[in-house]
């Protein structure tokens, strides 16, 4: 098993590019985790919302 971390900080703009290509491997034995740093934008939501 292969854990992905993704450190965040207002990242709205990345995020949707990042968690995307992560959905799209081939290789499905992995985890991804989000630490979000207390973002000002719309990161939470999004990530709540479309992930």
């Amino acid at each position: 098993m292969i854990d992905v971390i993704v450190p965040n900080y207002n990242g709205s703009a990345l995020l949707p590019t990042c968690l995307d290509s992560l959905r799209a491997q081939t290789r499905r034995d992995f985890t991804v985790t989000v630490v979000d740093d207390a973002s000002t934008d719309d990161s939470v939501a999004l990530i709540t919302a479309r992930y």
